[in-house]
């Protein structure tokens, strides 16, 4: 039977899993990891996550279907900057929808073939952009592994906002602050009653309000710091809302509402050093 998995962006067969060398592994049956590759730099991965990749025999990594008929992985092009073996490379097509139920019918198929491998008694890593175990492509299959007896190992890493509050060079809580985490927001409506709340507001997937996101910035006056493609080509950071107006705020884009970032009127857009 085919494989749902794509080889670097092409159809692989099942047997195709795992052909490389073995490397070594904890469990004979094979161990199912969620590694977390950071935001977007290559260096930010941890060390853990780079070992567990190289002893890994499968390395699974989500991509999102464009509208030339391909698939678009920036998991796949961590792993490239990496300098791994591209013949251990799966790209599994994994739509990005807000409504749970749409995203997550591929799930079930991806999971098939992944404990298939796990059985055969292969490591597996599923890559994952940010942290494995926060708001993650991952999560469905830990659930899955959990269900069906698959050991699983998550290992941590570094989460987009985090990423971002560094390059800015500001903190992004002190002492007894509070820190909000709103991903793929309904409305401005849900951001302002989470600034209202007090502390520090962060809010990641930003094209579901892409459309309102400026206006209720400049209505509101909220100190804030935007960030997309964190650690990635084509990085850009600001806190003046004039450069935001003409933005087509994709999908890796986040926003840090907080007393410690810079007014509205402050430009402290991010070059590298």
């Amino acid at each position: 039977m085919g494989s749902i998995f794509s080889h670097s962006g092409m159809p692989a067969a099942m047997g195709a899993i795992g052909n490389s060398a073995a490397p070594a592994r904890d469990d004979a049956q094979g161990v199912l990891y969620g590694v977390s590759l950071g935001p977007g730099e290559p260096e930010l991965i941890t060390l853990k996550a780079l070992r567990i990749l190289e002893r890994s025999e499968v390395i699974c990594c989500p991509g999102t279907p464009d509208r030339m008929g391909g698939i678009g992985s920036l998991a796949l092009d961590i792993l490239r900057a990496l300098g791994l073996p591209e013949s251990r490379f799966r790209v599994m097509a994994v739509p990005m929808f807000r409504n749970p139920e749409i995203a997550g019918e591929k799930y079930p198929e991806h999971f098939s073939a992944i404990a298939g491998a796990c059985r055969e008694g292969k490591t597996v890593a599923v890559a994952s952009v940010g942290d494995a175990g926060f708001f993650s492509t991952f999560t469905p299959f830990m659930q899955m592994a959990a269900r069906e007896g698959i050991m699983c190992r998550v290992v941590a890493g570094v989460p987009a906002f985090l990423a971002a509050g560094a390059a800015a060079c500001i903190p992004l809580a002190l002492h007894d602050d509070r820190v909000t985490v709103v991903a793929m927001a309904a409305g401005t409506e849900e951001l302002e009653r989470a600034v209202q709340a007090g502390g520090t507001v962060v809010v990641m997937k930003l094209s579901t309000i892409r459309k309102e996101l400026v206006p209720w910035l400049e209505r509101s006056g909220h100190p804030f710091l935007y960030a997309e493609k964190v650690g990635m080509p084509g990085e850009f950071i600001t806190s003046d809302i004039r450069q935001l107006r003409r933005r087509s705020i994709p999908y890796f884009s986040l926003l840090i509402c907080s007393r410690h970032c810079p007014q509205p009127a402050q430009n402290i857009e991010h070059k590298e050093a």
